[in-house]
């Protein structure tokens, strides 16, 4: 016989001779505590004929989150993640809450079965033995568990409100017991799917273990007038408080699994964070934690661009109309919810009723609008939590009635704040890392990464068959604008000159770079020679449209020799050689009177300009 067992036949004994009543009542609160230790040491079988083991998590359905059973205390996170059947987003977090809810549920609705059938064998005479417990609106009652004669059918879907039926009177404060021996009929007892024969009623009300509040009742009835006693509803009393305890402790230990759960996810996201030195990499993983644990019907990430204040971009959008907002740009003058809290790096929370008519903008008064999305909640992430703008918004937005809930909001403020200091640490790192690859005067990359990229793009340029354009290019008579003017303003004609040539480009395509000195060189990818010729000319008249202001009377205007190659997939060179054949056709165009273009040819064929 094991300990349970053993446990059992004593909580039994205890019950039994307690309900004899006068001294021998003392031995109620003895039977409570073996019968909870007896629950608590019970095997849990993984079938008929299988040996005790732990019992595999049952497999619930998001969109059938309900175990058919309510807590008598409903702890803060039973129901923090929401599960609303067509959501964008269904997040592999809430499968896992609802698989602990639903093991949590199975174990004490065993352990209270197993209660309800001692109370039913050892008092006489009782039909059914049922405990009712609050609902989704507290103001209703519920049956939770129950054990009866079959041959009177409970109804568990009955509601029971403050002004209905017998049970009713237990909402009220100042009664504390029912207890009735002649009853008329079974017209007042809500919980029977027919008229019953129900003759006597004892219950009391189960009161929370943690705030004293009434959450629900444990009746008992029988078919024989004057079945209960004062003993009985004594009795019953101190089995109402076990319930609630056994009830307490069963989803205190759920829900500090959940958390458990909750914030070992969100380390494993931190050491992520740890492991990636990239921005696009810190995005990527904002989003992953999002989707994998919180649902929503639209989310939306916003950045605030690098080194142009007061303007950022939707990085992200998931969910309802996501082609309307993705990629798009907003400046923190805009009116947006999302933008005003980029702008005060706070969390920003609205709900919207079913008859609310007035559009509210996320980011801009000219966007789509979609009254259906009920509920916003935007986490921003700062770089610096104290810093006045926020660097990331994390922006949900839901159909559902019920707000975003505070451990939700929690679990989100927390992933944040290691968010934010991943970001930190990936724009230094890149910004370090920009510094050695670029040009401090003009911002453009260097002669070394120019290689880099170079090689680059020929490698992919010979797979897929396309051409690059190779131009290099010099300032002509730049030493006497040093000379004449001095290195400070050869400086500003430098970094002038960069700002046109990338003007005259495709920025996200093609490479430019400071080759040295007053070079510069470019490479266009995807062209052919007529396009390279026109872009260079292009280039060339951007240069002499110039004016520089060297504070005399005439201002500075200068010019450049341009040397174009492109290379072809039948180029047998590398990139090196390329950019050596164009620096020969700039040789040419300086000798030829400097401020044109020249295309270099094979020597056997005449040179083209």
């Amino acid at each position: 016989m094991s300990v349970a067992e053993i446990l059992f036949v004593v909580a039994g004994l205890l019950i039994g001779l307690a309900f004899q009543g006068g001294m021998l009542l003392f031995l109620i609160p003895f039977a409570v505590v073996a019968f909870v230790l007896a629950c608590m040491n019970r095997p849990r079988l993984a079938g008929p004929n299988s040996t005790p083991s732990t019992a595999p998590l049952p497999v619930i359905s998001l969109r059938n989150r309900s175990t058919g059973t309510t807590p008598v205390v409903a702890p803060d996170l039973r129901s923090e993640f929401r599960n609303v059947s067509g959501m964008a987003n269904e997040p592999e977090a809430a499968l896992k809450v609802s698989q602990v809810w639903a093991r949590a549920n199975a174990d004490i609705n065993r352990s209270m079965t197993d209660m309800l059938r001692a109370l039913k064998a050892v008092v006489p005479h009782v039909n059914s033995v049922l405990v009712f417990t609050q609902m989704e609106n507290p103001k209703e009652w519920g049956v939770r568990n129950y054990v009866n004669d079959k041959e009177i059918s409970v109804n568990p879907c009955v509601r029971i409100t403050e002004n209905s039926g017998l049970v009713s009177q237990l909402f009220r404060s100042g009664v504390n017991r029912l207890l009735e021996g002649d009853l008329p009929g079974g017209k007042s007892l809500l919980y029977y799917v027919d008229n019953s024969p129900i003759k006597s009623v004892v219950g009391v009300p189960v009161y929370a273990h943690s705030s004293g509040l009434r959450v629900g009742a444990l009746v008992m009835d029988s078919t024989y007038p004057n079945a209960f006693s004062d003993v009985t509803a004594q009795a019953l009393s101190y089995v109402a408080s076990a319930i609630a305890m056994l009830d307490y402790k069963g989803f205190y230990s759920a829900q500090k699994h959940i958390a458990l759960q909750q914030y070992s996810g969100l380390y494993n996201y931190q050491r992520k964070f740890f492991q990636t030195m990239t921005v696009k990499d810190i995005y990527k993983q904002i989003i992953n934690y999002v989707k994998d644990n919180v649902a929503y019907d639209r989310l939306t990430i916003l950045v605030m661009d690098k080194g142009d204040e007061g303007t950022g971009r939707v990085v992200f959008c998931d969910g309802v109309d996501a082609d309307q907002f993705a990629n798009k740009s907003f400046t923190l003058s805009d009116k947006g919810i999302f933008v005003l809290s980029l702008m005060r790096n706070r969390p920003v929370e609205r709900s919207f009723s079913p008859g609310f008519n007035e559009y509210v903008p996320r980011l801009t008064d000219n966007e789509k609008r979609n009254l259906n999305l009920r509920q916003i909640f935007v986490m921003p992430i700062a770089a610096e939590p104290e810093a006045a703008v926020a660097n990331i918004a994390i922006c949900l937005e839901s159909s559902s009635s019920r707000p975003y809930s505070d451990h939700e909001k929690e679990l989100l403020k927390a992933f944040a704040g290691v968010a934010g200091f991943a970001y930190d640490r990936a724009c230094k790192f890149e910004q370090g890392k920009d510094l050695a690859m670029r040009d401090g005067l003009t911002g453009l990359i260097n002669q070394r990464t120019l290689r880099e990229k170079l090689r680059t793009e020929k490698i992919r340029a010979d797979r897929k068959q396309y051409n690059i354009g190779v131009l290099m290019m010099d300032i002509d008579h730049f030493k006497s604008v040093n000379d004449t003017y001095g290195h400070p303003i050869g400086d500003v004609v430098i970094k002038g000159i960069a700002d046109a040539i990338s003007g005259e480009i495709r920025r996200d395509i093609d490479i430019v770079a400071r080759y040295g000195g007053e070079e510069f060189v470019v490479g266009l990818i995807e062209t052919d020679a007529e396009g390279m010729v026109e872009t260079a000319e292009r280039i060339r008249k951007a240069v002499q449209k110039l004016v520089f202001d060297v504070h005399r009377a005439e201002p500075l205007r200068v010019t450049v020799s341009i040397g174009a190659f492109l290379v072809t997939p039948t180029f047998n060179g590398d990139m090196a050689k390329a950019v050596n054949n164009a620096d020969q056709a700039l040789y040419r165009a300086k000798e030829g009177g400097r401020n044109q273009v020249v295309q270099f040819q094979i020597e056997a064929e005449p040179a083209a300009v």
